[in-house]
C-alpha cells in the first residue's frame, strides 16, 4: 500500500494542524522515517514509494525535502499542492496507526530531538552511512522499528 511520500507528507502536515503540532522540513522528514518504519514494521511492506536516503543530517526523501525547502527551518504552512489536488484517499488502519505514532512523537521531540534520535548508533540511518550506502534499505528500517511497534 506505498504511497507518495508528498501524499504521506500532506497528511502528516494537515493532522499536526489539528493537534497543534509545528512542523519544519527536518521533522517532517524524521516523522516520515518514523512512519514508515512503524509501518515496515507491522506489515513488511514499506508505507513510503519513494527511497530513504542517506543525507548528513539523517534520512531525508527527496521529493519531500525539495517541495519544502524554502521553508528553512521555520513552521511549513501550507500542504503540498499535490495533497491539495489529490481526491481524498483513504489510507488503511495500519497507515493511519504508522503516522498516528509518528505525531505521537513528533508532539515530544523538536527537530532537533528527533535528528538526534535518527542519528543514533544502532538506527538505520547510521547503519547504512557507516556502510556507504546511498539509500536506508527497508529491512533496516522494519528491524529496527519491531523494538518500537507490535505485528499483529
Amino acid at each position: 500500500m506505498s504511497e507518495s511520500a508528498i501524499y504521506l507528507s500532506g497528511e502528516i502536515l494537515k493532522r499536526a494542524k489539528e493537534k497543534g503540532i509545528s512542523i519544519s522540513n527536518m521533522a517532517l522528514q524524521k516523522l516520515l522515517f518514523i512512519a514508515n518504519g512503524a509501518y515496515l514494521a507491522k506489515t513488511g511492506e514499506p508505507l513510503i514509494k519513494e527511497p530513504v536516503e542517506v543525507w548528513g543530517y539523517g534520512p531525508v526523501i527527496k521529493s519531500v525535502y525539495h517541495e519544502f525547502k524554502g521553508y528553512g527551518n521555520s513552521e511549513i504552512r501550507q500542504l503540498p499542492m499535490l495533497y491539495s489536488l489529490t481526491p481524498t484517499k483513504s489510507l488503511n488502519e495500519v497507515a493511519n496507526q504508522a503516522i498516528d505514532f509518528a505525531l505521537k512523537i513528533g508532539e515530544q521531540l523538536n527537530a532537533i530531538q528527533l535528528s538526534n534520535w535518527t542519528h543514533l548508533p544502532d538506527s538505520p540511518w547510521s547503519k547504512a552511512k557507516k556502510e556507504n550506502q546511498d539509500i536506508i534499505p527497508n529491512e533496516y528500517m522494519e528491524e529496527y522499528f519491531k523494538q518500537f511497534i507490535k505485528k499483529e
